[in-house]
């Protein structure tokens, strides 16, 4: 056997590694001995450190697998992995000497596993492990082993188990420190009914190493324990708790809430946990959001306490039922979801940890770049070959900003499931590949699976949605040339006033601090994040303890006087008062013939509300416009700057109109609970068409 090492150039490092290494090729040799194997191949890999054990021909030892009646063991040398069969969940990791990286204090089904969240309509809802009934090895090889764990449903199951049929499968590759996993759900023409609300892959880490959770660059940080969390004070919801005891005092007085630590799908490429003894990092990769629901805004959660790291494929996080999660009229679905890869890293005992989390964007990166894979077995995930592309431009066509069209700038450009205008956002179906456009709107969507699909796209400072009517068909090996495409966006008269940025979330308008009791220590004086503390919707009941928010056009200022959700007046005794906004402008020369004017009217979240607008008449028994009962995406609740979108063009007759003095009267007129409320994302109000008015901002 020949070694090759790269070694420490500090003399200290040097004698150490050497000392791993001896210990490491003996344990090897133990290990196999006990299992009265010849041990040729062994090795372990560095990753950072470049120090790498390997066979005779300087290569990367192949997978092995082992199997019993009970388990599947597939092993790399990096990486071993244990599989309950035929169940297929995941029950240990064994990498760089820590026996299993996974809580061994649970049950060994509650360690790395995936699940639905479902209901027959109308009852309650149900969980389902997914466990699988039968087993198959798919592929074995020194190169690769993928296997398959599947769940056969009939209608003699009933409601015991949810209506699919599943498909599970794991990879395993020579040279990689993880594992791939993957899964094909599928419905048959004539199943029943069905809700399906959330599909998710699970994994709970050892408690009692990985205590350091990084979601991204600016949200990184050691967490509190499960154990922290049993002691602490219970806040407004089971997730969030006050933490008055935790084994690292200095987390005493923060709050701790899994959605804190959410992310929108565009940027949720990697998350996971660093053990700092021995300094192992463990890390979830997400390369393509083609199998996720509701498009790249969609938030959903990431890593939190436990320690524990998911992948979230669907769920009604931060858009409700409104996300199509809806089965029925027995018609047929199949969806590929991943692959996924789990991936493994580790350093020395001398260096940052930290730099774990630099290695595994690095991975990502590299995962990213080999999207879509050609390695998985199954027929239903499609090779590059097999795949499609789509490219244009996108301009933006307004007259009252520009004479002939301008470049859509940077818009988010994607193929959905064909439906109404912005319906992708609330699609679950289907799949989405979403690409943002270039400067001058260039757009290039590659490697679509096969389908046909509508063309969505929203520019980012235009109001409104856009699509392409023309259904596209994409074959394999399709090259779609769209050319040239503009977009009108919703548009009746010059602007007068405005308030707010279109940009679909209410990031600028005033987010205020959180009480000082109630702090996550890690968004303090973080001005990007600063709305994922706890509590801002009683911020406002404070800042406007009897009266309601006013906006004076050419006077306030929306990053300092537009508060970010509309939400009801606590009145103490846990009851709640509707609230009502102004908005006071001035108009010159408003006669009944100079025509109507329009209000551009965008939320960027809504739960459990409804708006109300009226001008001039804040009594006035009937509403002039109203929304009626919308939203259940919690976003207020769960720190989210935005949830679904809404948009809605509003007629205002001149005749409700004054000369000089008006206002424009906003209730949230619904206040059942103190999470109920909107976020607005803009509103704009323009005058009759071409009047040649002037902006009074």
């Amino acid at each position: 056997m020949i070694l090759f090492v790269k070694m420490d150039k500090v003399g200290a490092s040097l004698l150490r590694w050497l000392t791993m290494l001896i210990w490491f090729f003996l344990m090897a040799k133990l290990t196999a001995a006990s299992r009265g194997e010849n041990v040729s191949e062994v090795f372990i890999l560095k990753k950072n450190e470049g120090e790498v054990f390997q066979n005779e021909n300087g290569k990367f030892l192949g997978v092995r697998l082992h199997k019993n009646h009970h388990q599947m063991v597939m092993d790399n040398g990096l990486v071993q992995v244990t599989l309950s069969s035929p169940g297929g969940d995941i029950t240990g990791i064994q990498y760089n000497g820590i026996h299993n990286v996974l809580e061994t204090k649970n049950r060994e089904g509650n360690r790395g596993y995936w699940d639905v969240v479902w209901n027959v309509p109308g009852n309650h809802i149900a969980y389902d492990r997914l466990k699988g009934t039968d087993f198959n090895v798919i592929m074995e090889d020194e190169d690769q082993v993928e296997l398959s764990f599947k769940k056969t449903w009939n209608f003699t199951n009933g409601n015991s188990s949810a209506p699919l049929n599943v498909d599970k499968r794991y990879i395993m590759r020579r040279g990689s420190s993880g594992v791939y996993l993957y899964a094909i759900l599928e419905r048959l023409e004539g199943w029943p009914d069905m809700d399906m609300d959330q599909i998710r892959i699970v994994f709970k880490l050892q408690n009692d190493k990985f205590h350091f959770m990084a979601i991204s660059d600016d949200r990184q940080r050691i967490m509190p324990t499960p154990r922290d969390r049993l002691d602490a004070q219970r806040l407004a919801y089971p997730e969030a708790v006050l933490l008055t005891n935790p084994a690292n005092t200095l987390l005493r007085g923060e709050v701790d809430d899994k959605y804190q630590y959410s992310c929108e799908n565009k940027d949720n490429r990697v998350h996971g946990w660093i053990s700092e003894n021995p300094p192992v990092g463990f890390w979830m990769i997400t390369p393509s959001d083609e199998f996720r629901a509701g498009g790249p805004l969609k938030q959903d959660l990431t890593s939190h306490v436990g320690p524990t790291t998911l992948s979230m494929f669907t769920s009604t996080h931060y858009s409700g039922k409104d996300l199509n999660t809806k089965y029925r009229n027995g018609k047929p679905w199949k969806k590929v979801l991943g692959p996924v890869f789990v991936y493994l890293n580790s350093i020395s005992s001398l260096e940052d940890p930290t730099t774990l989390w630099e290695d595994a964007k690095d991975q990502m990166s590299i995962e990213v770049n080999s999207w879509p894979y050609d390695f998985p077995q199954s027929e239903d995930f499609p090779s590059s070959n097999r795949r499609g592309n789509v490219s244009g431009q996108l301009l933006v066509g307004d007259k009252y900003i520009s004479d002939s069209p301008m470049w859509a700038s940077y818009a988010y450009v994607g193929l959905a499931a064909p439906g109404g205008v912005g319906s992708w956002q609330r699609e679950a179906k289907g799949y989405q590949f979403w690409v943002q456009a270039d400067e001058e709107g260039h757009f290039l969507i590659e490697n679509i699976r096969a389908g046909h699909y509508n063309l969505y796209a929203w520019v980012p400072g235009i109001v409104g949605d856009c699509r392409y009517d023309v259904i596209i068909y994409i074959q394999p090996g399709s090259d779609v040339k769209l050319g040239v495409l503009v977009y009108e966006p919703p548009r009746n008269g010059p602007t007068l006033w405005e308030i707010g940025i279109p940009d679909r979330t209410a990031a600028e308008f005033f987010v205020p601090d959180t009480y000082p009791t109630l702090v996550n220590k890690l968004f303090i004086n973080q001005s990007t994040h600063r709305f994922r503390q706890y509590g801002l919707w009683e911020r406002y009941s404070d800042l406007y303890p009897k009266h309601d928010l006013t906006y004076t056009i050419g006077i306030s200022n929306y990053h300092q006087d537009w508060f970010f959700a509309q939400v009801p007046r606590k009145m103490g005794n846990h009851t709640y008062q509707a609230t009502t906004w102004q908005i006071k402008f001035e108009i010159e020369n408003v006669t009944p013939s100079t025509g109507n004017y329009t209000l551009q009217l965008a939320l960027a979240s809504a739960s459990a509300s409804e708006l109300q607008v009226r001008f001039n008449d804040r009594r006035a028994n009937r509403p002039h416009f109203t929304t009626r009962l919308i939203g259940r995406d919690n976003a207020i609740a769960r720190h989210g700057i935005y949830g679904l979108y809404w948009f809605y063009s509003i007629n205002v007759p001149s005749h409700l109109l004054r000369n000089g003095n008006n206002t424009v009267y906003l209730t949230q007129s619904r206040s059942k609970s103190p999470f109920g409320g909107i976020m607005y994302d803009y509103i704009r109000l323009e005058g009759p068409p071409d009047t040649g008015l002037i902006s009074l901002q």
